[in-house]
């Protein structure tokens, strides 16, 4: 797979669908690498007309890693991150893009919108927020943010499913039978455990400056968020509603943390719908 150089570090990433299409950068949460978009999901996207690009995150899967999983050190930033999503566009020689982002996949995205605007044509979130504080933090998702042993690959995906089987929705059925296919293809593609303590610390530290930077744009945003997400409460997602002066808000019930299988058309369209707003903007300016 391709990688991006992001100040010396490699960040791995994945295209899919057509070159002319609207590229959308997809960024994935704490510690899940770039195949937890599942392959139908994607599918979706590129027959909605978009061009996908998947990425590992720093400290996941093929991208690097900078230390021991269990250590703060080297500490870095959510918005270093967010500067690893820049040098994937410029690897791709992408001067505008649209991104879309998964839990701390969206705390980035919002970071990236926040340092470069003008090259962010749309912004979709998935099951995110404006901030890491218990307004908007469950207390129960701590003990799911903590960094385990996962040497044995029996043991590793049996956390996963755990993990899996936490964020899952009420509402909807829970695919056990993909979280297991999952977990163990991503063992069997990066057996070393990801930077879990590092990214935990670059959460801790995220929503100074971003918020204010967030009120002042116009850029196109569609909000998802479930009534049952049990890491992330709805109002976060109703809080960055508000900052974001241009975006949709839609919260399903019954949707936990995760994208249910039967809402897939639905967020597909609010991605587009996102993009085409985002895209006929800039014909307009």
């Amino acid at each position: 797979m391709p990688h991006a150089d992001s100040n010396g570090i490699a960040i791995c990433y994945q295209v899919y669908g057509e070159d002319s299409a609207p590229p959308v950068l997809l960024v994935e949460g704490f510690g899940t690498q770039l195949i937890g978009w599942r392959p139908q999901l994607i599918a979706r996207f590129v027959s909605a007309g978009l061009r996908i690009v998947a990425l590992d995150n720093r400290d996941t899967g093929l991208s690097d890693r900078l230390g021991p999983s269990d250590s703060a050190d080297p500490g870095y930033t959510i918005a270093d991150m967010a500067g690893d999503i820049l040098a994937v566009a410029d690897a791709l020689r992408l001067e505008h893009f649209h991104i879309a982002g998964q839990s701390m996949g969206g705390l980035i995205a919002q970071s990236v919108l926040a340092q470069a605007p003008e090259r962010v044509r749309s912004a979709t979130f998935f099951y995110t927020s404006p901030a890491i504080t218990p307004e908007y933090i469950h207390e129960s998702s701590q003990e799911a943010l903590t960094v385990q042993d996962v040497s044995d690959r029996d043991a590793a995906i049996e956390a996963a499913v755990a993990r899996e089987r936490f964020s899952a929705s009420p509402g909807y059925p829970f695919d056990a039978v993909w979280a297991r296919e999952l977990a163990g293809k991503a063992f069997d593609r990066a057996p070393e455990p990801a930077g879990g303590a590092r990214q935990v610390g670059a959460m801790l530290g995220f929503g100074e400056g971003v918020q204010e930077q967030l009120r002042s744009l116009h850029t196109p945003a569609s909000i998802f968020h479930g009534t049952d997400d049990f890491y992330i409460r709805p109002g976060a997602a109703i809080a960055l509603h508000g900052l974001l002066r241009n975006s949709e808000l839609h919260v399903f019930p019954g949707m936990g943390h995760e994208l249910p299988e039967p809402l897939w058309d639905d967020f597909a369209a609010g991605l587009r719908r996102a993009v085409r707003r985002g895209e006929e903007a800039s014909t307009a300016r």
